[in-house]
């Protein structure tokens, strides 16, 4: 029986080349195999950002923008913990409103970025929690049939960006393939980590794997 793709999520580093080969695959879905495709960055988003209740929605995505990721200083636990557990609300009930928006009528969803960041590299969204409390709740929100973590050396990534420094890019990549390695172990789901050097070579084992799952 062959399987229906519904969800795809796409994770990586700053630099690792994911946004690029997330957009040529989109494009191969939607020219090579008919999909309707609809991208969505991180979460459903549902809830705005924490900062728009504060500045207003406009406001709040222009503040965003001049921020560097994972540049926040936020320390407590109380703050983090208000902050995680409204975007798990955002995912716990925007999963629904995406299910009955897309991928009941066919469309195929594609997160750029996804819950694991959440897990490996909370910083990023200011929260300072135990990464083992933010995997546990996982288990409680849909799983993409198909995650695609995208990885590279940290000489190509600092020749595209310079926003973290050498020992974090090894850390985070450590940390996001053991977490791939335990989900495969543990969830329904594909996780596959690849390193990106080539585009056409891994947009085509992304391309084999989907029509592998679709065809199981």
């Amino acid at each position: 029986m062959k399987h229906k793709i519904q969800i795809i999520s796409f994770s990586g580093v700053d630099g690792a080349g994911k946004t690029t080969i997330l957009r040529e695959f989109t494009r191969i879905l939607e020219d090579k195999y008919n999909y309707k495709v609809k991208e969505l960055r991180h979460r459903p988003s549902i809830l705005p950002i924490l900062s728009a209740i504060k500045y207003g929605k406009t406001a709040a995505s222009e503040k965003t923008l001049e921020v560097l990721p994972r540049t926040g200083n936020n320390k407590s636990k109380l703050s983090s913990t208000i902050r995680f557990f409204y975007y798990f609300t955002d995912y716990v009930l925007g999963q629904w409103y995406i299910y009955i928006k897309y991928t009941r009528k066919n469309i195929l969803v594609i997160y750029d970025r996804y819950y694991f960041d959440f897990i490996v590299d909370p910083r990023r969204t200011n929260i300072d929690l135990n990464s083992k409390f933010i995997k546990w709740f996982y288990r409680l929100i849909f799983k993409p049939e198909l995650n695609v973590f995208l990885f590279a050396s940290p000489e190509i990534i600092l020749s595209r960006k310079q926003e973290m420094d050498e020992a974090s890019i090894q850390k985070l990549t450590l940390n996001y393939i053991k977490l791939f390695d335990s989900l495969n172990s543990t969830n329904k789901g594909n996780y596959i980590c690849i390193e990106n050097v080539v585009l056409s070579e891994t947009i085509n084992i992304i391309e084999n794997q989907l029509m592998q799952l679709k065809n199981d």
